[in-house]
């Protein structure tokens, strides 16, 4: 899986940094009753109800001033599963606009969602702005998940001044090809 993290000239005009740390670890489980919601909060969860078989992620900063910044996280999953849950999330951002989550590390914050027209990229994409309600500043990240076979290619980036802007489709694109490339299930 981290044979297709991007690297250097993968990502025109960002700076790559592939992370060796645990993303999520043991007590990241996170939890809504809102059932609508539920295949958004288990993109933050390390026990998603459509369980990860692998998984790599590296740090993404733009290079030019705006300071975008964010991660690129790369997910394998089991049979048609990857297929399942994006459908779920596409009708998750439609449906939910708001829900409350529990994790076992002992937060519980409430998010608001909004949908953000979607990408031309990979097999399947969706793209949505997600936001806890106490960010200081107001502004969420903008999570754009590309499906490429049963790899998920999900791209988390600071809103920016001038509101949601999910990742380039140029640089999805390029994405996809090298998961594709290197053959990741």
């Amino acid at each position: 899986m981290s044979d297709a993290l991007p690297v250097g000239s993968d990502l025109p005009s960002f700076t790559v940094e592939p992370q060796s740390a645990l993303l999520l670890e043991a007590q990241d489980i996170v939890t809504t009753g809102q059932l609508a919601c539920r295949p958004i909060a288990d993109m933050m969860s390390v026990r998603p109800r459509r369980p990860r078989q692998a998984m790599a992620w590296a740090t993404i900063r733009s290079d030019d001033a705006s300071a975008t910044s964010g991660s690129v996280i790369l997910t394998s999953h089991r049979g048609e599963e990857a297929s399942a849950w994006i459908a779920e999330l596409k009708v998750a951002v439609t449906g939910c606009t708001n829900f409350v989550a529990t994790s076992e590390r002992g937060w519980t914050h409430r998010f608001t969602v909004r949908k953000i027209p979607p990408m031309d990229a990979g097999g399947d994409a969706v793209s949505d702005l997600i936001t806890n309600v106490l960010s200081p500043d107001g502004k969420g990240n903008v999570m754009t998940i590309v499906r490429t076979g049963a790899t998920f290619a999900t791209y988390l980036l600071d809103e920016q001044d001038d509101g949601p802007i999910p990742i380039p489709d140029s640089i999805a694109t390029r994405q996809h090809k090298k998961i594709q490339a290197v053959g990741t299930r």
